[in-house]
């Protein structure tokens, strides 16, 4: 058809071209309009908005935790972080600048440029901005004290989060754009999809945690010189204001071997006071703490819990820091500013809660300083191991002068309250120790509650109750001391006292001069006693009296902790840590014994606190308390204020008769003020002897130890191998009560607990560390009649 026909005239024709250009363009228009507003229309919308919304967090403080007293002992103070531009983290800014200057200085040419050579041409100008970068992780690794390994982990584990974070962002940015536009343009192309930047890849991240002020200044003169590529942020660190103390200790009452100048008082710095208590925190935010609580959406990077982990935050990870963290973590505030409206929105960052503790932190440290092997007390002496009556020393098992690992607890008996308890090493001087004894020492191991050990000795006030009220024992009943239990077999359950030379007792011919009766038993000690009781008892009734005691289950004071631990074989487990409950015979074990026909033999051995039986020093300390409460059950109580930790528990009370309990208080009293006391005296190489507690204007109940202990397993020169194996040691425990005044009118107002891992005699070795812990408790201003304890710990 001739096209002239349909348009006749020129005009018309050149109209008609006009038009159908003019349509044309309206096509591509539309098309580009369609890829402005659909295609591109979200990530446009998000990057203005995120250019228009303005978001600045505010710093929260991590809640105070207070002594009885209200002294603090964890506190947040204010410091600075160093943040570092995304683009520089993930090595985008030097190309992105050696990008800008290339085009720059090609001008117009750049347009003919093949992608080669505009390639060369921006390697050209790449050198400056990468020596900026090196010089800034340079000042980074310097300010920081890093590796550059530390620091490539730092700086991956940003870029793995961020980028994870963005590529959850934008599949469902584009999951949204299929499912409202469908996959195809109206060209019948696929719909392409761009990836334009989140916010994270905008922002700078945090690099270094609590700088001190120099480094922050000097870092802030390096973002004046590199325009903002480093952000200098307020922040807070947290600091242990008694982590470390100076403690003054009167060595005039020390066993005379150690006394020393004993005119001169001793000066200890102690470090990593109450450390075990308070916990620690970690600067490095782990997978599983962003899991559990996240601070942003993954897939739209919304906030979604001001509280929640960002990189670059610190996360409780021992003790109360970690228990608690949660209640002291508190939550940021953000401000929002719309930089089209100028309107601000501000959310107040939120502190987290207070805590207030019973340990009297002063004491603490006292006892912290008693517990020092430099105070001479914890160290291996020859008049611990004592000397044979020729005057041949007893061999000591350890070298002279071996430090030892040892634990405290005092109790206050009324209330529960723990005024005090210390590990040894603490964690502060665990970490300073050579690597080799750093190895052996399991200095992370919060011994007084965490460590359990076999109880001896000291358990056998607990049995005697135990058979009274079980009724198979009657306090009138007097058991004669043969010396071995089984009239078979003397090397096999034998008394304390019977070895060579002469094979003592305490029965006919001793100074007893008979049966004894449950005073003499518990103040000599005598083990066929308690043997006779541990066998009447059987010990699945002994067990179930000893969990009535609080064996067995951990009384959950507040140091509870879920943890992973990696083990040898590269697995990864979770586990509780924090605070043990001790070990009782499961009544699968007991059945087996049976089987075996052992039952009878690990019945007659508990009775004095061997074999299956283990507990820690906060247990010994609840136990004894029981028992200068009549039989009342007052758990142990570390967190004031909150009633899941610890009170009163009236439905666990034990039937104590006063004769009962009268009966093991006069035992255990004579056990420290008669001369056949096991805690009563030392005796030197010369016969001469000095007693044990000198301490003054007090009345003391208390029963000494000495527990069998595993075999010391020795790595001497560190290779993970054990050299030396030390066997038949012992641990030393004395567990006592004391009150103030004499006896005529004192009444237990505080049980003290002592254990020294591999120490030998309780009495020689734990003896003397009660004995000053006593005195710490009268110089801090307890045990005074009359008056009030210092910093009561509310209700």
């Amino acid at each position: 058809m001739d096209p002239n026909r349909l348009i006749p005239s020129m005009f018309h024709r050149r109209l008609t071209l006009v038009a159908l250009v003019m349509i044309a363009m309206m096509f591509v228009l539309a098309v580009r309009l369609f890829a402005l507003t659909v295609i591109d229309g979200s990530a446009r919308r998000s990057l203005a908005e995120l250019r228009l919304d303005q978001r600045t967090f505010l710093p929260t403080y991590r809640g105070r935790i207070l002594d009885r007293a209200g002294r603090h002992l964890a506190v947040d103070s204010a410091c600075y972080d160093i943040a570092v531009d995304y683009r520089v983290i993930n090595d985008a800014w030097p190309r992105d600048q050696a990008f800008r200057e290339a085009r720059r200085a090609a001008g117009e040419a750049w347009r003919d440029m093949s992608r080669d050579e505009r390639e060369d041409l921006v390697r050209t100008f790449l050198p400056p901005y990468e020596q900026v970068v090196r010089r800034l992780w340079s000042e980074i690794r310097e300010a920081g004290d890093l590796t550059e390994a530390e620091l490539t982990e730092r700086l991956e584990d940003i870029r793995r989060r961020v980028e994870r974070m963005a590529s959850v962002v934008w599949s469902a940015q584009h999951q949204r754009e299929l499912a409202k536009y469908g996959d195809e343009q109206p060209s019948g192309e696929p719909l392409p999809f761009k990836m334009r930047p989140i916010r994270e890849q905008q922002q700078t991240h945090v690099i270094l945690t609590r700088v001190p002020n120099e480094v922050a200044y000097r870092f802030r003169e390096l973002a004046l010189e590199w325009d903002g590529l480093i952000e200098v942020v307020d922040s807070t660190t947290r600091e242990y204001r008694w982590a470390t103390q100076y403690v003054r200790l009167d060595r005039s009452t020390l066993p005379q071997p150690i006394r020393g100048q004993a005119d001169d008082p001793l000066e200890l710095e102690v470090r990593g006071v109450g450390d075990h208590i308070l916990g620690t925190m970690r600067d490095q935010v782990w997978e599983s703490d962003f899991e559990r609580r996240p601070f942003l959406d993954d897939r739209t990077g919304e906030i979604v819990d001001l509280g929640g982990y960002r990189i670059g935050d610190s996360v409780g990870e021992r003790g109360l820091e970690a228990v608690f963290e949660d209640t002291l973590r508190g939550s940021r505030g953000v401000m929002r500013r719309n930089l089209e409206t100028n309107i601000e929105e501000r959310t107040a960052p939120t502190p987290g809660r207070d805590m207030k503790i019973t340990i009297d932190i002063a004491l603490q440290a006292r006892v912290q300083a008693i517990l020092a092997p430099a105070f001479g007390l914890t160290r291996v002496h020859q008049y611990q191991a004592g000397w044979e009556n020729s005057g041949e020393p007893r061999e000591t098992g350890l070298p002279i002068g071996t430090p030892l690992n040892a634990a405290a607890v005092v109790l206050e008996v009324g209330s529960g309250d723990i005024l005090a308890m210390v590990s040894m090493p603490t964690m502060a001087d665990g970490v300073a120790l050579p690597a080799v004894e750093r190895a052996q020492s399991a200095f992370s191991v919060n011994r007084p509650v965490e460590a359990i050990y076999p109880p001896g000795s000291i358990l056998k006030p607990i049995v005697l109750a135990a058979a009274v009220m079980q009724g198979v024992h009657r306090l009138d009943d007097r058991i004669e001391c043969t010396g071995h239990y089984y009239p078979a077999f003397k090397d096999r359950a034998r008394c304390w006292i019977y070895r060579p030379p002469g094979y003592y007792t305490h029965g006919i011919g001793s100074q007893v001069g008979g049966p004894l009766d449950g005073v003499q038993a518990l103040a000599r000690s005598c083990n066929i006693y308690f043997y006779t009781l541990g066998n009447r008892l059987g010990l699945e009734r002994l067990s179930n009296w000893l969990a009535r005691f609080g064996l067995g289950t951990p009384f959950g004071i507040g140091l509870q902790y879920d943890t992973t631990v990696t083990g040898a074989d590269g697995e990864t487990r979770a586990m509780t840590i924090g605070e043990s409950g001790g070990t009782l015979p499961s009544a699968e074990a007991i059945d087996a014994l049976r089987r075996s026909g052992r039952i009878d033999f690990e019945s007659t051995i508990a009775g004095i606190g061997q074999g299956a039986i283990t507990w820690t020093p906060l247990q010994a300390a609840h136990a004894f308390a029981m028992l200068a409460r009549r039989g009342r059950w007052v758990e142990p109580r570390l967190i004031i204020g909150d009633d899941r930790y610890g009170g009163r528990r009236p439905e666990r009370d034990l039937p104590m008769s006063r004769e009962l309990v009268d009966t093991i208080m006069d035992g255990l009293h004579r056990s420290v003020t008669e001369d056949y006391g096991t805690g009563h005296h030392i005796r030197y190489a010369d016969r001469r002897t000095e007693p044990i507690l000198n301490a003054t204007n007090v009345t003391v109940w208390a029963k000494t130890g000495t527990a069998q202990a595993p075999n010391l397993r020795l790595d001497d020169d560190g290779d993970g191998t054990v050299d030396r194996i030390i066997e038949h040691m012992t641990h030393a425990w004395f567990v006592g009560l004391v009150g103030a005044g004499d006896k005529a009118v004192a009444a237990p107002e505080y049980a003290v607990v002592v254990l020294v891992e591999y120490g030998g005699s309780g009495g020689r070795t734990s003896g003397p560390i009660a004995n000053q812990i006593i005195r710490a408790l009268q110089d801090e201003g307890y045990l005074a009649p009359g008056l009030d304890a210092p910093g009561t710990g509310g209700p």
